[in-house]
């Protein structure tokens, strides 16, 4: 078994490497730098990528990611995530390689928990181009017969030690001083070793559909700062709860509900919900 990991330069490949090293699968990483160890590709031009030989799975995690380059650069971000990405998907899928595509918990804008099933409600621009991308690449695959290849994978919030704002506020722990924490932003956290374990779970199942990965529920940054220093042992009052517009910062995505129901993803994948003491136990060991 070999993978192809389509935006090797991300975080969240980081953490899929070393998973898949571990259990000594194959695979291999595309970037846009010039590397020994990645094959170059830029998704201004995906015609001319040479897929790999032996290739039994692709990841796909790159693409246009920063909210600011896709409010501010809609049409250049709507060419690279909804068209080139989708080609090149097209492409892999015509060779017979299962996709694994990695979306985000932001297509949806619900009171309610969504579920896998659900119709999205994108919000902003970001969110409003992973939904279009979702449907085109959905309607490769059906169109090519290839439905039964395809895995979208929607995530919530990925956080680990050099994650903003948690790297600030664990070195405003460790010397015991004050740090603020936004009370009108909220998420449901994950660990990006979460995210990667459930994507080698897709593979090595090779369960096809629109799976969740979410934490156990949603709360505001600042709750969940206060809840961190509680579960050290330490003096809640070094969190300063404040609201984005104290300080003059425009949220694009503040909706209180970024959960995502996993009724669906636990049946068929039997994964669950990350625990939130499971977030503060892995940032706990970053406190010294």
């Amino acid at each position: 078994m070999s993978i192809l990991i389509v935006g090797g330069d991300s975080r969240l490949s980081k953490y899929l490497v070393s998973d898949l090293i571990k259990k000594k699968y194959k695979f291999i990483k595309t970037s846009r730098r010039n590397s020994n160890n990645d094959i170059y590709l830029n998704f201004e031009n995906v015609d001319n990528f040479s897929i790999p030989n032996n290739i039994n799975f692709a990841v796909i995690v790159g693409g246009i990611t920063s909210y600011d380059e896709c409010d501010n650069k809609y049409d250049y971000a709507f060419k690279i995530n909804c068209v080139n990405i989708p080609k090149l998907i097209s492409r892999l899928l015509e060779k017979d390689i299962f996709i694994i595509y990695i979306s985000t918990n932001t297509v949806f804008k619900y009171n309610l928990l969504p579920n896998e099933k659900d119709l999205p409600s994108p919000a902003f621009p970001y969110a409003n181009l992973k939904y279009i991308s979702e449907q085109e690449i959905s309607k490769l695959a059906i169109k090519q017969n290839k439905i039964d290849k395809l895995s979208i994978l929607r995530l919530t919030k990925n956080v680990c030690e050099n994650t903003s704002p948690f790297n600030d506020w664990i070195k405003f722990i460790y010397k015991k001083q004050n740090f603020n924490a936004f009370n009108d932003l909220y998420f449901a956290p994950i660990r990006f070793n979460d995210s990667s374990k459930a994507i080698i779970k897709i593979i090595e199942t090779k369960s096809n559909g629109i799976f969740h990965l979410s934490g156990e529920k949603d709360l505001s940054y600042a709750d969940f700062a206060i809840g961190f220093l509680s579960f050290l042992k330490i003096n809640q009052e070094l969190c300063n709860k404040i609201d984005s517009r104290d300080i003059g910062v425009k949220l694009r995505y503040n909706h209180n509900v970024t959960a995502l129901s996993m009724k669906y993803t636990t049946k068929k994948l039997n994964l669950e919900p990350i625990k939130l003491d499971k977030i503060y136990n892995y940032l706990k060991k970053f406190i010294k």
